[in-house]
């Protein structure tokens, strides 16, 4: 037997081929590119895959930190509380003889608290390093997480690429020539042998056009190990015998042209490939199983549309992407999802009885402001603003004895520490601003209890060592105003100073006592002269170094008094070299505008709309 193709085959080929070939080629091309896709997808997914594995190693070193540094502070507190004891018992003894020396247990008990106080610092830092490091690691698993759902879109399309491709493959016209040889029975007519030959010809024709069929798709090994699962469904289109008879007086032989066609149902293709039959129809339908029902189901188009971008869309728990979209489903009752970051999910029942459009209106949650929230703007460059600490309106009790009722109308965040030196440096560095101190080449000091001006003192060198984390003192209000006005036109948001009351409220953190505390000052809680603080009439001490108030504001007592927007000048919350009674929430200092002093900075206030 030999295949061979008609005159009239060849005449019809280029308008039969054509068509069929650009589709083939398409197909193709869509399944080589998709499958490129998934290479370097995959390559991407190992890469995400190892950074992730190595923030994972990150983080258990982290709490490794962490942890050995609590359990040092535990063992710090252990000692700083007998020190304390220990310095109790010898101030007693002092009392009743007054030539103990007080010296060695002070420096011990001193020593011990900045052992203790450094840890705390220590032990903020390895809290802070460690959610940052928890951050990026959930950062890096939403990536994983992300590259991984779009390996499986990619090798759902690949799948269906390859189900349209084979489709296209097994539907070309092809015509075959056949020759079949028949040994007819005796008591045949020659019309019955003739017969009974074209019709077996025509059964040899189908089976090699099924071969040749298979034989021509891409997939032709996983096709063959599959046709006998399902129907090819062959038509004959049309035939012509050119050739019939006997040729040895006994065997009947006929030489036959057949143009045949395969017409196979919508999921022979998926059936094929041993793929869900779901890949044979547009998306939509959930599994092949719906497919062998006999009871036919009309399907119609939903299209959804949102008010948002990027929101995700379920229709009975499966997830269709984003809006706007268009998927297939069959009438009756289905369940409508929309899901977005920041908003309220969407859920509604929806009948469908034919085509329809749907928009949603997706609302957005309410963002509560808190008091205590903390917050802190971009100045450029990775710097961040001073940390903030958000007040919200509300009444409030003020001044001595809390006698003075007030009414908070607006929210503002407060700093959560004065600006310290790292801050103010980098505005300096960034304006050349010079400061009323360095123009005026003198400073402020109490020296001896009496107010001194102190030539070629300034914030750098304010009579005393002074680190990046320190309060920045020798600024006058004018340089304070300075400092937000620069802080505004960086952020884009409004600074200032605050007023007296937003500061006493912030100071009290709803406190009706002199201190956020009590009423009571207690000793080694804030650096004030006098206080037992290691800084105590020394110098000013870092801004974390003593406990916050419940807002989580820093050295609403003590350390240095703080600037205040007051047109005559006023400072609030006393100093290191002021009395603890001078520290208490409604005291005042009163200054001039224009003066600096080392034991006066400052604290700024943002606006919240």
């Amino acid at each position: 037997m030999r295949t061979r193709f008609s005159t009239l085959f060849l005449a019809l080929a280029p308008c039969l081929i054509s068509a069929s070939a650009v589709a083939e080629s398409t197909t193709a091309d869509s399944v080589v590119a998709i499958e490129d896709q998934l290479f370097s997808k995959h390559a991407e997914l190992k890469n995400a895959q190892q950074t992730r594995n190595e923030q994972q190693t990150i983080v258990a070193q982290r709490k490794d930190e962490l942890a050995e540094i609590t359990q040092q502070g535990a063992s710090l507190n252990k000692k700083f509380l007998a020190a304390k004891t220990q310095l109790e018992t010898d101030y007693q003894r002092m009392i009743d003889d007054p030539s103990v020396d007080l010296a060695a247990t002070q420096a011990a008990y001193q020593d011990v608290w900045k052992q203790l106080k450094q840890n705390q610092s220590q032990q903020l830092s390895a809290e802070q390093s460690l959610e940052e490091a928890q951050q990026q690691l959930i950062t890096q698993q939403a990536q994983v997480r992300a590259i991984e759902e779009e390996i499986a879109q990619f090798d759902s399309a690949k799948v269906r690429a390859r189900v349209e491709r084979l489709k296209n493959e097994l539907t070309p016209e092809q015509e075959v020539s056949v020759g079949f040889t028949n040994r007819c029975q005796s008591d045949m007519t020659l019309a019955q042998c003739d017969a009974q030959t074209r019709e077996l010809a025509l059964q040899k024709a189908v089976k090699t056009f099924q071969t040749q069929l298979i034989d021509q798709v891409t997939e032709a090994s996983l096709v063959q190990a599959n046709a006998n699962k399902a129907s090819f469904n062959i038509h004959v289109l049309r035939h012509k015998t050119t050739k019939a008879g006997f040729y040895d007086g006994q065997r009947y032989q006929t030489l036959m042209d057949v143009a045949l066609e395969a017409r196979p149902s919508e999921t022979t293709a998926c059936t094929l490939l041993g793929v869900d039959k779901q890949y044979c129809f547009a998306p939509g339908y959930v599994s092949g199983q719906q497919f062998q029902d006999e009871q036919e189901i009309a399907w119609v188009t939903l299209a959804i549309r949102s008010n948002q971008y990027n929101d995700s869309v379920f229709v009975d728990g499966v997830s269709y992407g984003s809006t706007p979209v268009e998927i297939m489903l069959p009438v009756g009752q289905h369940h409508l999802v929309i899901k977005k970051d920041g908003y309220k999910t969407f859920k509604q029942d929806i009948a469908l009885n034919g085509d329809r459009n749907f928009r949603a209106n997706l609302k957005q949650n309410a963002n509560e402001l808190k008091a205590g929230d903390q917050f802190a703007d971009l100045i450029g460059n990775g710097m961040k603003a001073p940390q903030m600490v958000a007040v919200t309106p509300g009444e409030y009790m003020l001044g001595e004895n809390a006698s003075n009722q007030f009414f908070l109308d607006h929210a503002f965040g407060i700093g959560a520490t004065p600006v310290t030196v790292g801050d103010f440096d980098h505005f300096v560095r960034q304006t050349d601003y010079q400061t009323d101190a360095e123009l005026k080449n003198t400073c402020t000091a109490l020296e001896n209890g009496e107010v001194t001006a102190v030539a070629k003192s300034y914030w750098r060198n304010p009579g005393f060592k002074q680190a990046a984390n320190s309060p920045v003192v020798c600024v006058s209000r004018n340089d304070a105003e300075a400092y937000v006005e620069w802080l505004s036109s960086q952020t884009g948001h409004q600074y200032r100073l605050p007023s007296e009351d937003e500061w006493e409220i912030a100071a009290r953190a709803g406190s009706q006592e002199d201190y956020w505390w009590g009423n009571h000052f207690v000793s080694g809680d804030a650096n004030t002269g006098w206080s037992s603080s290691p800084w105590a009439n020394i110098s000013t001490s870092p801004v974390t170094a003593f406990p916050a108030n419940s807002l989580g504001i820093y050295d609403a007592v003590g350390n240095v008094w703080q600037w205040t927007n007051h047109q005559q000048g006023v400072a609030k919350g006393g100093a290191w070299n002021f009395s603890p009674a001078q520290a208490v929430a409604y005291e005042r200092l009163y200054l001039s505008p224009s003066s600096a002093a080392n034991y006066v900075g400052f604290r700024v206030v943002r606006a919240i709309n």
